[in-house]
């Protein structure tokens, strides 16, 4: 009796690894370098169609995929949704219109900006399913590394350099420490420690776990300096960090938050504030601004430069925000902070286009926020926050320019 294996079409092959390169040079590596931290996820689906035999490659954004997934959650959505029905998988052939291409491969994308890797996920297609898997993490030069699949949520961080999902690995994390006899801790991120004191309803017990932790963050900050923020989850409100219920621990620890509101486990954060405005400098610098720390260790003042701008911010809020939220720095600053920055970098533009549209008028600008505009006489025409004026008026349309010599030239 002959036996027969199933083997790879080695034109499905070529065709996947020309997807494969495809994708990566020419729709991650531009996206990278361009949006950098605020990469969306993206993804692409291969397909061939049995009547003609044209090859098809469709895009396919994921605005609504849940970003606080677990890797084996984020596993079981791609297979769902490379099956028909769910507008991955192309439904008929763009060139002759015949149903149900044949699909060949399947490829997910997402920045991880804590490492400045891109994940990417394979799907190999054959006999109308998923067959298997394969990862890679790719850096923004476009050399993509092959990774072994981590075998649960608590190893992501040390397979892929940072969690997929910072909530989901908090769950994790408590699970695999809730009953152990002494604190638990794990790095997240340069400057990024989580802590769990473990369940117990016997103070005593509670104290005597947290009588190792004065000599552990004491190396810590011999070894790596700063780490200058201690905040448990518990006590947000004390803190007076207000917060939507969905950004609030009992939401995304909600099979833990009846005993982290009793007491009986303590999760908390160890961080380094300057790690946070490093992560911010980052961002910042892609949009044209420069931002450094401008406090002492006891407040988080970050000032933000950039043309005639200099304006100095309170970013305590921010930062204390994140921590309580369950976010990294770099996602923490994309959810709250990422329309301010925008706007800090749309200000820092707004005195070349004035000067530009207004060459008869002088423009001055006054503590770095607040731009003046005089006539060739020297009389005040108009004196305005430059902030308020980049978000109100967009100078790259005709409408915008208009409405912004208004503004500042009143009739």
């Amino acid at each position: 009796m002959l036996l027969r294996f199933p083997t790879e079409l080695l034109e499905d092959r070529d065709l996947r690894q020309q997807a494969r390169e495809d994708f990566r040079w020419k729709c991650r590596v531009p996206v990278l370098r361009q949006f950098g931290a605020a990469a969306e996820d993206l993804g692409v689906f291969v397909a061939e169609c049995a009547a003609c035999r044209s090859k098809t490659a469709r895009l396919h954004p994921f605005a609504d995929l849940d970003a606080d997934l677990a890797f084996a959650e984020l596993e079981a959505e791609l297979r769902t949704r490379a099956g028909p029905g769910y507008g991955w998988r192309p439904e008929t052939c763009p060139a002759c219109g015949a149903p149900s291409p044949r699909p060949v491969s399947a490829l997910f994308a997402r920045h991880l900006p804590e490492v400045g890797h891109d994940l990417q996920i394979e799907l190999t297609c054959g006999a109308g399913r998923v067959l298997e898997m394969q990862l890679a993490l790719m850096d923004r030069r476009g050399v993509a590394t092959a990774i072994e699949r981590p075998q649960d949520e608590v190893s992501v961080p040390a397979a892929f350099g940072a969690p997929l999902s910072l909530r989901a690995f908090w769950r994790a994390f408590i699970s695999a420490h809730l009953y152990e006899d002494g604190l638990a801790l794990h790095p997240v991120q340069p400057g990024y420690w989580l802590g769990l004191r473990p369940f117990t309803d016997d103070p005593r017990t509670a104290k005597a776990m947290f009588d190792a932790f004065g000599p552990w963050i004491e190396a810590l900050r011999e070894r790596e300096g700063g780490h200058d923020a201690v905040c448990f989850l518990a006590d947000r409100d004390e803190e007076g960090i207000e917060m939507p219920f969905d950004d609030r621990y009992e939401a995304w620890l909600g099979g833990f938050a009846g005993d982290i509101q009793q007491a009986l486990l303590e999760p908390f954060v160890v961080a380094d504030s300057d790690h946070f405005v490093r992560a911010l400098a980052a961002e910042g610098r892609r949009q044209g601004l420069q931002v450094v720390r401008d406090s002492n260790d006891e407040t988080l003042f970050v000032r933000f430069r950039g043309g005639a701008l200099d304006l100095r911010l309170n970013l305590g809020p921010v930062f204390f925000r994140t921590l309580h939220a369950g976010f990294t720095f770099h996602r923490g600053l994309r959810r709250f902070f990422a329309r301010e920055l925008a706007a800090l970098a749309e200000a820092a533009r707004l005195v070349p286009a004035l000067r530009e549209m207004l060459p008869r008028h002088a423009i001055q600008v006054h503590r770095g926020q607040f731009v003046e505009v005089l006539d060739d006489a020297g009389h005040r025409c108009s004196l305005a926050d430059m902030v308020r004026l980049a978000t109100t008026y967009d100078v790259r349309t005709d409408a915008g320019r208009a409405g912004l010599r208004s503004a500042v030239i009143p009739p």
